[in-house]
């Protein structure tokens, strides 16, 4: 028999198998850390599965093999046994990705997997046939890297996985072991949420930024709080970071979370729930609302805007394509203390506007300067160099609106 037969043989004579490469395997998890685990997965399921579900683990990884793997595999094996909402399988053989060894699987969870060999086009297509044919698929932390080639980051290798999974890891500046970054909950109401009962929070781990982001296609649950100091003063290209996200593709399910670098996010029993739903929700067990926010709702609440806070001032995003309302503009509210500029910048394809609500400006513009008073208006073309200091006693209040919604920014 070979290998992949023994893996499918066990799969229908045993209600878990967990199966692992022997360098993964050998991660070994200690007895402390299995307590905390075991305390920290949830003991029963959100729904009951309408019918016996089964779960394809894989752990295949060509790039960084993470340390959380056997980690989350074992909470994901404590998941099943306690809750009984699915029955699951751990493979690292690009083989099960054939029809006949994927058939028997509800959904696919890609544990930390990444740079995976999608090279064959009959496995490209029986992995979307198996999806949009009404099954599903979980990404947990390095899924966002399984369809994107080593360099650049964020290059795309395969499209359709791509938007299929929502987005494609760019980067890392909140980094593990470098501080606890601030959660928020787009929608502290929605099922797949249940877990942090209404409140954000803040984690220890390496919070990923996306290329390819499907942000129109894909309803955000989770992002990072930019209200919060620590975690708005790292260095970042993006102003808004989705964490985690639900989408259909075809009749199928995807949930993605990019929590789970960290050893110790596998005991943290908020995350543990919020992954145990996704996963129901994957298998089509948990029925919600997956329609995108900015197809959902035209108003743009106070709650959905994104604040960054700097020292010379403050910015509200209000609308723009990465927060999801808007498509063609970015739409800003700016202020400047009193007395301090804000970096010199230039927007290399956007036309920008600024109107001043209150306080006075000094704006300059390429080589020239200009006084502005409340009340008036300023217009800067694409690709000229700008800045603006606040004259006066009091601070500078002004609208800003570009003429992109993904608004690009350089310093000089």
């Amino acid at each position: 028999m070979n290998r992949r037969s023994k893996v499918i043989g066990a799969m229908l004579l045993a209600p878990c198998l967990v199966w692992l490469r022997a360098d993964i395997a050998g991660a070994a998890i200690s007895a402390d850390e299995l307590q905390k685990i075991e305390k920290a997965v949830p003991k029963k399921a959100a729904v009951r599965p309408r019918r016996a579900r089964k779960l394809l683990v894989f752990t295949r990884a060509k790039g960084l093999v993470h340390t959380s793997i056997p980690y989350a595999t074992r909470a994901l094996e404590l998941m099943a046994e306690q809750t009984g909402a699915f029955r699951m399988v751990v493979s690292d053989d690009m083989s099960i990705f054939n029809p006949e060894s994927l058939r028997p699987f509800d959904a696919i969870c890609f544990n930390n997997s990444n740079r995976m060999d999608f090279t064959d086009p009959a496995m490209r297509k029986n992995l979307m046939d198996f999806v949009k044919s009404g099954k599903g698929v979980v990404g947990i932390h390095a899924a966002t890297t399984n369809f994107s080639s080593k360099q650049p980051v964020g290059a795309v290798d395969w499209p359709e996985a791509a938007e299929m999974i929502g987005g494609i890891f760019a980067g890392h500046h909140w980094r593990s072991g470098q501080g606890e970054w601030a959660i928020k909950l787009d929608e502290p109401d929605h099922p797949l949420n249940a877990a942090f009962k209404g409140k954000g929070f803040k984690i220890a781990d390496e919070i990923y930024m996306y290329s390819n982001l499907q942000k129109d296609s894909v309803r955000v649950l989770l992002s990072l709080d930019f209200s919060d100091p620590k975690t708005a003063s790292v260095k970042r290209e993006q102003t808004y970071v989705p964490v985690s996200w639900v989408r259909n593709w075809g009749k199928g399910r995807v949930f993605y979370c990019s929590l789970g670098h960290d050893n110790h996010v596998f005991w943290n029993a908020a995350v543990l729930k919020h992954y145990l739903d996704g996963i129901q929700f994957a298998l089509g067990d948990l029925s919600v609302d997956t329609t995108p926010r900015s197809q959902q709702d035209p108003v743009g609440t106070r709650s959905k805007q994104v604040v960054i806070k700097e020292d010379w001032g403050s910015l509200t995003w209000l609308a723009s394509k990465r927060i999801g309302n808007a498509e063609g503009l970015t739409l800003g509210r700016v202020t400047i203390k009193a007395g301090k500029s804000n970096p010199r910048h230039r927007h290399p394809k956007c036309e920008e506007v600024l109107y001043l609500l209150r306080g006075r400006l000094e704006h300059s513009v390429g080589e020239k300067t200009f006084t502005l008073s409340a009340g008036d208006t300023i217009t800067i073309a694409p690709g000229v160099f700008h800045d603006a200091t606040c004259i006066g006693n009091e601070d500078a209040d002004m609208i800003v609106a570009y003429s992109e919604g993904t608004r690009g920014f350089e310093l000089e």
